[in-house]
């Protein structure tokens, strides 16, 4: 006799199976919010959902001047670019910009900001465009501005969200690297760095100032940019500034930038703009800077080469005794722009000289000679170009060269040399 009970168990399960409702299937395209969608066709299975943001802020090194590009680009929750991407330009001379309505799957953006910008250190506008970067979360609050502290975090901030560490962790953490960097004290409670701006009032915004001059400094915009991508490289896997040369460029620069004409030239331009800024007391953090950082100095502002058109240079850091009196040596300087002015006033202080030193008139390059002062035993030299040099003999004695900054009466630098 057959049995037909395996069948009847079959058709039962089969039965069962039909009553049970049935899960619709997310097709990603259909207009129906269904699946696992969180909206309509997008979000689980699909493609994320999109979000409506609007960004607004300044850039600022000084701040970039108006029709200066901006480009944002879309980020996923790795910072790892979409594709998407979003141009505009700055507004005004004081470096706004803003982009309304975007529609991005994630909060996440990178900011790129090519431009001409002002030079708050030099109080003029800088010859050629830099590029400042940024990496926001855009559900943080407050404006979305663009600086060096936000340039100089960015790399590592990457490199810490790829290692796995969120974001908001990252990016504190990456902004108390930088500012470890120039000695400042990360106990106290910043605001991120977007939301600092070198023309508001407050302790944070003195630390952009203050972190912005030094690394602008004398220095032109090649040079500017090149430190700004070095200092990026060397910290982005540890945090930490490992170059004592790059150390050595910081510190020259910070020992010899004027606070009081940044100060009046950062008020000044706002004005141009028709507002009125309260400038902080940036000076502070450069002075604590100076006493507690562990660079070495071993880098000059200026470039005084070793030898000149007369042969070896008077001025170099390499030699203190001249064997030969009476004989001609360069005298050579080379200044690195016209924002940074130099003097050397040259005093008798051991000796029984009549004349002490002369120069040839027909060999003179960029040299402005004052009078000998012979109550003083002194005469000074200005330089009056980027290039200057000049043939200076001396007869035998000791000689102090005293070297000037933009009409400082402290010197920055003092060499005290022999001639036999």
């Amino acid at each position: 006799m057959k049995s037909y009970q395996p069948l009847s168990l079959f058709a039962l399960l089969m039965f069962l199976i039909g009553c049970e409702d049935p899960q619709p299937t997310a097709t990603c395209v259909d207009g129906v919010q269904n699946g696992s969608e969180d909206g309509v066709d997008c979000g689980g299975d699909c493609p994320p959902c999109l979000s409506t943001f609007t960004i607004a802020g300044n850039v600022q090194k000084g701040p970039f001047l108006n029709g200066s590009s901006v480009l944002a680009s879309a980020l996923d929750s790795n910072l790892t670019p979409l594709g998407g991407t979003f141009n505009t330009q700055i507004l005004d001379n004081s470096g706004y910009f803003g982009f309304n309505n975007l529609q991005l799957p994630f909060s996440f953006v990178s900011l790129r900001a090519d431009g001409f910008y002002f030079n708050e250190v030099c109080g003029e506008q800088s010859a050629a465009q830099i590029t400042l970067n940024a990496v926001l979360d855009l559900t943080s609050a407050g404006p979305a501005n663009v600086n060096t502290i936000t340039h100089l975090e960015k790399a590592r901030i990457e490199y810490l969200v790829a290692g796995g560490m969120d974001f908001t962790s990252a990016k504190a953490k990456a902004m108390n690297e930088v500012l470890a960097i120039f000695e400042i004290d990360t106990t106290q409670n910043f605001p991120p760095s977007q939301l600092l701006d070198i023309a508001n009032s407050s302790y944070a915004d003195g630390v952009l100032i203050a972190i912005t001059s030094i690394l602008q400094g004398y220095r032109s915009v090649s040079e500017f940019s090149d430190l700004m991508a070095n200092i990026t490289t060397d910290i982005r896997m540890d945090g930490t500034l490992d170059s004592p040369t790059l150390g050595a460029k910081l510190r020259a620069h910070a020992a010899v930038i004027d606070t009081n004409a940044i100060k009046q030239n950062i008020v000044d331009r706002y004005l141009d703009l028709g507002i009125t800024v309260s400038v902080p007391n940036f000076g502070q953090h450069i002075t604590n800077y100076l006493l507690n950082t562990t660079h070495t100095t071993g880098e000059d502002i200026i470039d005084y080469p070793e030898t000149g058109l007369a042969g070896t240079n008077l001025l170099n850091d390499v030699d203190s005794i001249y064997s030969t009196a009476n004989q001609f040596y360069s005298f050579a300087a080379k200044r690195p722009n016209e924002c940074v002015g130099l003097s050397v006033k040259i005093v008798k202080i051991g000796g029984s000289c009549t004349y002490c030193w002369f120069y040839s008139l027909g060999s003179g390059q960029n040299w402005a000679v004052s009078s000998y002062d012979a109550n003083s035993f002194s005469q000074t030299y200005t330089s009056l170009g980027l290039d200057a040099d000049l043939s200076v003999g001396f007869e035998s004695g000791t000689f102090k060269l005293e070297f000037y900054l933009n009409g400082s009466g402290t010197p920055y630098r003092t060499k005290v040399i022999t001639v036999n």
